[in-house]
């Protein structure tokens, strides 16, 4: 079959899932075109742009939604960008445009920075991460306890994880929930640092869905890999653009400013899908089609025909958006001279706001590209910020979903950074600070603000209600963060995942005769076979954990000894 006589696969949505899914397609000769509700590919990944900053030839200075984390593990993104050229990467490809992060500090007020290796390195290293337990308010039985907890998450049985832990949140499977199981301040920064990741938020997420990442982070500590990664540069700049120019050189077609609006069932198949354009409702008509749009705006698509011919639709509709989502909220902070704090992320866990940040300057050299190509010249450093918690008062007893300005609301970030730093560098910030920049996903008006980037939090018993990539109508396939995935976790890594058994799915359905799509195992979760098996027999038994047991883990060693 002849590439232009193969069957035509529309994907609605042009962000991290749908744009990973018109890779693997095209990668494979599959006509696909990507219509895209704005003016921009990736989704919550794109960079902002600040419209009118740029003089002289330079570039707007660059805004995020939020700064971008890539972890050892995540692996379907990392082999996506290998198969992306980007000539100005130190590699060729946009993989080569990750740089590691070595560290991440905790800032508390009074006490300043502790700063602690992502992976320790030596007897040094290992002593300066222990004497960080102390400094933030643990002890090596608090350590304990948390390893302890996710020793029994790598020992359970699937069954297990499926059914019991995801069934109670992590705080409450770490002992977190329980005032004096922790020293109070070590538990305050347990949850605290888990909720500056939405996604990960203790006391809101599941058990099975937060036990899988943690763990595998943790192992990402003992292994070669960089324990965190961020970007050389923008991500529009380091990643999306050479990602569009790989995907156009392919054959793929985008169409922008085509928001979707209704699919038309006929036969039990998508006949077309409906979208808004420039010139007019149009109707869109292909082969195969690709959901990949937000939450939010797959349940306004699901009509109850589309309700009726898939139970998992039907589910997926009724889901409660406000349990199962939150908001995440970025803010840029400008500078004209660089202050970098710590080679990585830093955590505020008395913040109100549960704020991150990362000071961006000394990571970024994509093409030797200083941070003066970009605004009027005086740009020497950013200091990137991640808000979760938009619903919390501040110490003045406001919220950031009711402020007026955003203007106000970015003072009121700055200030919670300030207040958890020693005074030379609150000085040094305050000094080089010249602009500012909130994320574009949010409005903010006289009524408070809107915010159209939610994200999921997996609460739960979620994971029975989400969907898979397949269907059971034929020629509709989801790719978003929302699908289930090995990894479990809405992220650039989940929506990359969801692409993929998207594009899968569609080769089987066309019988398109093609290489398989790659998916990968997360082989760590798997480490301790024997004693999950053990686990396996347990659980079928209806009895509990060995960890569980009294006496148990000491009778099993003295009988092993």
């Amino acid at each position: 079959m002849k590439i232009d006589d193969r069957p035509r696969v529309a994907i609605l949505g042009g962000g991290m899932g749908g744009l990973a899914c018109a890779h693997e397609l095209s990668a494979r000769g599959v006509p696909v075109t990507v219509y895209e509700a704005g003016r921009h590919l990736g989704g919550k990944a794109r960079s902002h742009f600040v419209p009118g900053t740029g003089t002289g030839g330079r570039r707007d200075l660059p805004g995020e939604h939020g700064f971008r984390f890539y972890p050892a593990f995540y692996r379907h993104v990392v082999q996506t960008m290998r198969e992306i050229p980007d000539p100005l990467s130190p590699t060729g490809t946009v993989a080569g445009n990750l740089a590691g992060a070595p560290q991440a500090a905790v800032a508390l007020p009074g006490a300043g920075l502790v700063v602690s290796p992502r992976r320790p390195r030596g007897v040094g290293d290992t002593v300066r991460a222990i004497a960080g337990i102390y400094q933030v308010g643990g002890n090596l039985r608090d350590l304990g306890r948390y390893l302890a907890a996710h020793l029994k998450f790598l020992t359970a049985c699937d069954a297990r994880r499926d059914r019991e832990l995801e069934g109670q949140s992590w705080a409450a499977f770490i002992g977190a929930d329980t005032p004096g199981r922790y020293q109070e301040a070590f538990r305050q920064v347990l949850l605290s640092c888990t909720r500056t990741m939405v996604a990960m938020d203790a006391e809101r997420g599941s058990s099975r869905t937060l036990g899988r990442v943690s763990s595998l982070l943790m192992l990402d500590a003992f292994g070669t890999d960089d324990v965190d990664r961020t970007m050389m540069g923008p991500t529009s700049s380091c990643w999306l653009d050479p990602w569009e120019a790989e995907l156009r050189r392919r054959g793929v077609d985008f169409v922008f400013d085509a928001r979707v609006r209704r699919l038309e069932l006929a036969g039990g198949r998508i006949a077309r899908a409906w979208v808004d354009t420039g010139d007019g409702q149009q109707a869109i008509e292909a082969e195969a089609f690709v959901l990949a749009v937000p939450l939010e705006v797959a349940q306004r698509l699901i009509s109850p025909a589309l309700a009726a011919a898939d139970r998992s639709l039907s589910r997926l509709a009724g889901l409660d958006l406000d349990r199962l989502t939150n908001w995440m909220v970025g803010a840029q902070f400008f500078l004209n001279t660089d202050v970098p704090m710590c080679e990585g992320h830093v955590f505020y866990p008395r913040s109100p706001w549960a704020l991150t940040s990362i000071s961006q300057a000394q990571f970024w050299n994509r093409g030797r590209r200083a941070m003066t190509s970009y605004g009027d010249g005086r740009l020497r450093g950013i200091l990137s910020v991640d808000v979760s918690d938009c619903f919390a008062p501040d110490r003045d007893g406001q919220r950031l979903v009711d402020q007026t300005s955003r203007e106000a609301i970015l003072d009121r970030i700055f200030a919670q950074i300030l207040e958890a730093l020693d005074g030379p560098t609150r000085r040094a910030l305050r000094r080089a600070r010249f602009a500012a920049h909130l994320d574009d996903e949010v409005t903010v008006g006289a009524g408070g603000v809107t915010n159209t980037a939610r994200l999921l939090v997996h609460p739960p018993g979620s994971w029975h209600d989400r969907p898979e990539a397949r269907l059971a109508i034929p020629n509709l396939f989801l790719a978003a963060d929302y699908v289930r995935t090995s990894v479990d976790l809405a992220s650039m890594e989940g929506a990359n995942e969801a692409g993929r058994r998207a594009a899968g799915g569609v080769l089987d359905a066309l019988k398109l005769a093609a290489e398989p799509v790659d998916l990968f195992a997360f082989d760590g979760l798997e480490r301790f076979r024997a004693l999950r098996r053990l686990d396996r027999g347990l659980h079928a038994a209806g009895l509990p954990h060995l960890m569980d047991t009294p006496g148990a883990v000491r009778g099993l060693l003295r009988a092993s000894a």
